[in-house]
Formats: structure tokens, C-alpha cells, sequence
């Protein structure tokens, strides 16, 4: 929960807020709003939409505003949300008939004081206990074909897939000729009940790549021969995700299948039967068990017009969660930062957020927090300008964190949009105050925030921690062409304890050419040794990355070099403190980079054992969110 200063009223913060992103709004958004409506879990859809008289439903209150809009657009707007968990089994979709004139505000808020939940989830309350202690509960719109998810949320706490092994890994054998559908097991790494034809079963082998991961259904085990073969390929279509491509022995597990139920926390959905079984931690029992799955894909999908873009809406204090994801009935491949392949010969997706933004200017997503979520938590995609993430926490996330921008595949008359028109690219949209923390929980590639092809993106005095797969990532092209890419500024962030699964990454990763990209005065540190081939950094400059200025960064506590390059062209790398950890350790690793490219000016070299961590903690004091954000479970947090 974060809890930044609140002024007096909701109008005045939304003015401010909106005035400090955008220079397009007016002072007309100091106005009072023309219209109120209030929403409670205990209201009425009939009724008036007033404090005395509130709402019960957003879709309710969505159409109130709309219609209020269509009248007296040039008006701002509030929708107060009071206490309790508001669910949704669809997403609220956002068009620009659910926007305000230029310069003037829709807002949903929560009320003074309350804690206002939205909810994509559907609670689960009908368990009986069986004679062997674990839980069951039938799900007939699951029996009907009619709900499936992948989560389970229990007292507030994301219980896993039945799996195998429970904790950590197994490594291969040794790889099968072709090299993308079948290993050879060790002895004793795969349980003995999961064996013969396994295609009719939702069997998922979850396996590591050195930067992404994939997980692919399997067709069969021949426990005898200690063969695993898959239903389709392993790894993205492009040459080098080959299974052993990066190690001879790459890591997996299974997932998913009823043999593997075995350990507290644990469980599995019988799509067919609709079955549900759960196995209880301790204190758990069949009364006291508040579960959720996700039902919604999705909780806001704001999308303008070509012409007309969603604008001004602006979403505070307001805390949401459960939203689902299912993954392609052909498995997921991941490629990096959660794009995959389609697996049908169109290119990449990303795997989406809960709140996805497309052609919107003048937004926000404030105060509040995204968490429990089945894909990316907030991005603002395709044409967004001017928008504001400020002071959330990011928590609990299947995929990304925060997205900004989009890749280069969509096309104008044949031609990628980055050609033939490049000034769509997102501008000037700002990821400030937040904490951002256990993304990628089910696709390791993910990571905290990641900017595309975006222009002038601020992001500053944000904790990105705990992550799979690397802090920030900017640029998404291999090459140092030019991109709309340009005017990045990483300020007063802290990045620790990231690259805790895969490898190849760090705490800033760059792709491409980016005039006028600053980095500046970050702390970076807890990067491990890496796990795949290549080694993790600070810092990892990669393909094509040109014109980047690296300046009063201190990067500590990592296990190899502190910046890396690969492949990258001018840049400038100027007063930073970079420790390494031995004398033998390079502070610049180049691989098929020139060192000349890098002019490096004025860097302080330090190794651990001489290092001072007042150093350190003088620069902790300026950065990370200037806001208080609660990253324990909150009290007032019902969990359903």
C-alpha cells in the first residue's frame, strides 16, 4: 500500500497532477467538478449515484459518466469509490467517449479514508475437506468449459501449481537429436506416475533459456528409456533458442498434473471434472479458507481512436488485483521481457497487462497498486502521450512491471510504423515513486519496467527489486539504426536483488541507438553470479546500444563486471563508483565491442574489500520513491 500526502480535496490533486505531466492542460482543470457520482459494493444501480444514494457497480457509474460527457464534455469529473472489494468478471473498457475535453479530468478515486479494492477474481468457498486432508471444491462453470485459470490466491498469498521439483530445478540429461521436443532425464527426476502417453493431460514442462523461459505441454514420458518428449517446440522459433543452445544441461520442472500434488500449498484443477484440490498449510482448514482465482482478463483497457485518444482519466488510491492470463493452448515462448512467439508465423506478443493503455494522452495511475495479477501490471502502449505512473506498488506479477511504448511490429501501408511514422511513438510519459517488486513470477523473462520504442520517457526515484530477469530494459532494436527510441532518463532509482533466475541481463539493460538517453545517479547491487553461459551485470549494454550517458551511478554487490557491452557502439560512461568484486574481475567486460568505443571519464574503481558502504548509503538517501510505500500485507486487505 502507499500512502502518499493527500491534499484537501480530489479535484486540486488531480489539477496538480495533470499540470506537472503535461504541459497541454489547462487551467480549466482547477474547476470544480461538474459532476460526482459515488459507487458502493452495498449500493444500488438505480439509485441517484450520491453519497446518500451510491451506485453498486462500475459499469454502472462508467455509463453515468459517459452519458454526463456526451452533454458537457469541457467538465471535470469524479467517481468515488468507497470501501470494499469491486468486482469485475470483464474489464472496464475505456473509449474516448469516456473522456473529458482537452485540459479537464475524469477521475476514480477512493473515498477519503477508504480502501478500495477492484477485483478480477472470483472467490472459492465451497471446499470440503477429503478423508486424505486435502481440500476439494467443484467448480461447475469450470466442468461446463466456461472459467479456467493458472492462480490461486489463498489468504492473500499466490499458492503454486502442483510441481515437480517442489523448490528449485532439474537439469538434462542430455538433449534429443532435433534439439527443440525431447531430453533424456537423470535417475530419479522425474516421478515415477508420470509415465507413457501424456497428450490428453495439461502437463506443462517449464523450461530456462539463459534470458527467457518457455513452458510447453508434454506429450509423453517414457520413464524406461528416461525420454521426455513435448508436444511442440521448446524455445523460440529463432536459432539460438535451441534447448542446449547455452548449456549442454539446461534447467526445468513440471507442472501442473495430479502425480505432482505433494507438498503444503499446493494444487490443481481438473478442467474436465471441474474438481479443485488444494492442500492445506498448516491452520488452514475448509472454514477459515479465503482462495480467489482470476476471471477477468483484464481490469482497464483504455483505448483512443486514431483521432481521438482516450484522455484525462485518471485513477487514485485504488488497489486492484486478480486478472488473468491464459496462456496459447500451444505453450508459451518466450523470447525477452515477456514477448514470445506466436507460434503461427506473425511475429511476437507481449504477454498483456491488467491495465493496458493504447492512444491515450493525460492519464494516470496513482497512489494505488497493482498486485496478483496473471500478466503485465500497467502499460501504456501504442500512441500514449503524457501519462503519469506515480507512487503504486507493482507487487506479485506474472509478467512485467510497467511498460512503455511498443516493439516495431506494427505495420502502416506494409511498412513497420517506425519507418513510416515514427513520430507515433510514445512520448514524454513518466514511471516515478513506485515500488516495483516480485514481477515474472510465472514468465521469468519479465521485468520491472521495460521501455520500447518510447520518447522521452522519465523514469525516476522508483525500488525495482526482487526480479527474475533484469531492473530496467530500454530500446527494442538489435542494431544501432536509428529508432524513435531517444531521451531516456534513468534517474534516482534503486535496483537490487534482480537476476535471481536467468542470465544475460542486469540492472539496466539496453538495446539500439538512444540519443539523448541519460542514466544517472542510480544505486545498483545484489546481482548474483549468473545460473545460465553468460554472466550478469550492473549494467549490460548490449546490441547496437549507442549514445548513452552513464554518469554518478554506484554499482555494488555484483558477482562479475559491473557494466558490460556486447556489441555496442559510442557511449559514455563518466564519474561512476563501480566495485568489483576481486582484483581479476574486468570493471568493463567487452564482448565483440571495441574498447575504444566507451569513453570512460573519471570513474572511481573500488574492489569489495576496500569499499566504503557509507559510499553507498549517502546515495540511498536520494533515491528510490520520495513516497512511503507499505510492502507488507495490509490489515484492511480481505483477500478475496
Amino acid at each position: 500500500m502507499s500512502k502518499p500526502p493527500r491534499p484537501c480535496s480530489t479535484w486540486f490533486v488531480v489539477a496538480v497532477l495533470l499540470a506537472a505531466g503535461n504541459s497541454l492542460v489547462t487551467s480549466q482543470a482547477n474547476a470544480e467538478p461538474a459532476l460526482v457520482v459515488h459507487v458502493s459494493v452495498d449500493g444500488n444501480d438505480a439509485a441517484a449515484g450520491t453519497a446518500a444514494e451510491p451506485l453498486q457497480t462500475l459499469p454502472a457509474a462508467q455509463q453515468r459518466v459517459r452519458a454526463h460527457l456526451a452533454n458537457d464534455p469541457a467538465s471535470n469529473v469524479v467517481v468515488i469509490l468507497h470501501q470494499g472489494v469491486h468486482r469485475l468478471t470483464e474489464p472496464l473498457r475505456f473509449t474516448p467517449a469516456d473522456s473529458p475535453a482537452d485540459g479537464h479530468a475524469v477521475t476514480w478515486r477512493a473515498a477519503e479514508g477508504d480502501r478500495v479494492q477492484i477485483s478480477g477474481g472470483r472467490i472459492i468457498d465451497n471446499w470440503q475437506r477429503r478423508e486424505d486432508g486435502a481440500f476439494v471444491a467443484r467448480l461447475p462453470k469450470v466442468a461446463a468449459g466456461d472459467w479456467s485459470f493458472r492462480e490461486l490466491f489463498v489468504g492473500g498469498q499466490r499458492r503454486p501449481r502442483a510441481r515437480h521439483p517442489n523448490r528449485g530445478y532439474a537439469r538434462v540429461a542430455k538433449v534429443g537429436e532435433d534439439r527443440r521436443t525431447n531430453f533424456t532425464f537423470h535417475p530419479g527426476d522425474v516421478p515415477a506416475a508420470l509415465d507413457g502417453d501424456l497428450s490428453d493431460t495439461p502437463l506443462e514442462l517449464v523450461f530456462f533459456h539463459d534470458w527467457s523461459s518457455s513452458r510447453t505441454p508434454v506429450a509423453s514420458i517414457d520413464q524406461q528409456t528416461r525420454h521426455l518428449t513435448t508436444r511442440g517446440p521448446v524455445g523460440a522459433s529463432l536459432r539460438f533458442f535451441h534447448m542446449d543452445n547455452w548449456e549442454p544441461d539446461p534447467r526445468y520442472y513440471l507442472e501442473n498434473h495430479p502425480a505432482l500434488l505433494d507438498a503444503p500449498g499446493e494444487w490443481y484443477l481438473d478442467a474436465t471434472t471441474g474438481e479443485l484440490t488444494y492442500l492445506p498449510v498448516e491452520g488452514e482448514t475448509v472454514d477459515n479458507l479465503h482462495a480467489v482465482a482470476p476471471v477477468a482478463e483484464g481490469l482497464v483497457l483504455a483505448r483512443g481512436e486514431p483521432d481521438e485518444p482516450v484522455r484525462g482519466l485518471v485513477f487514485q488510491d485504488l488497489h486492484f488485483k486478480h486478472s488473468a492470463w491464459p496462456t496459447p493452448a500451444d505453450g508459451y515462448a518466450g523470447v525477452q521481457a515477456t514477448a514470445h512467439d506466436r507460434r503461427d508465423g506473425r511475429g511476437w506478443s507481449f504477454v498483456p497487462a491488467a491495465l493496458a493503455f493504447e492512444r491515450s494522452e493525460q492519464c494516470q495511475v496513482v497512489g494505488g497498486s497493482v498486485r496478483r495479477v496473471g500478466g503485465a501490471a500497467i502499460w501504456f502502449g501504442s500512441r500514449c502521450h503524457g501519462n503519469r505512473v506515480e507512487a503504486n506498488l507493482i507487487d506479485d506479477v506474472a509478467g512485467n512491471g510497467i511498460m512503455i511504448g511498443e516493439d516495431r511490429s506494427r505495420q502502416i501501408d506494409g511498412k513497420s510504423w517506425i519507418h513510416a511514422a515514427p513520430d507515433q511513438a510514445a512520448t514524454a510519459n513518466v514511471i516515478q515513486d513506485n515500488l516495483i517488486q516480485r514481477v515474472g513470477v510465472q514468465f521469468f523473462g519479465a521485468v520491472g519496467i521495460w521501455v520500447g520504442m518510447a520518447a522521452d520517457t522519465n523514469i525516476r526515484h522508483n525500488t525495482i527489486r526482487q526480479t527474475p530477469y533484469t531492473g530496467i530494459s530500454v530500446g527494442w532494436l538489435w542494431n544501432p539504426d536509428p529508432t524513435p527510441c531517444r531521451g531516456t532518463l534513468i534517474e534516482a532509482n534503486h535496483i537490487h536483488d534482480v537476476m535471481r533466475v536467468l542470465s544475460d541481463g542486469g540492472g539496466i539493460y539496453t538495446l539500439g541507438w538512444q540519443p539523448g538517453a541519460v542514466f544517472r545517479e542510480n544505486l545498483i547491487h545484489g546481482v548474483p553470479l549468473n545460473l545460465g553461459r553468460a554472466e550478469s551485470n550492473g549494467m549490460f549494454i548490449d546490441e547496437g546500444s549507442k549514445g548513452l550517458r552513464i554518469e554518478r551511478n554506484v554499482i555494488y554487490d555484483i558477482d562479475r563486471s559491473p557494466l558490460r557491452f556486447h556489441r555496442a557502439e559510442e557511449n559514455d560512461v563518466r564519474q561512476n563508483t563501480l566495485v568489483l568484486p576481486d582484483e581479476q574481475t574486468p570493471v568493463f567486460r567487452f564482448n565483440n565491442t571495441p574498447a575504444e568505443n566507451i569513453q570512460a571519464t573519471d570513474n572511481k574503481i573500488i574492489t569489495a574489500d576496500a569499499f566504503d558502504p557509507a559510499i553507498a548509503n549517502d546515495l540511498r538517501k536520494r533515491v528510490g520513491p520520495t513516497v512511503t510505500h507499505d510492502d507488507v500485507p495490509d490489515p484492511t486487505d480481505t483477500f478475496d
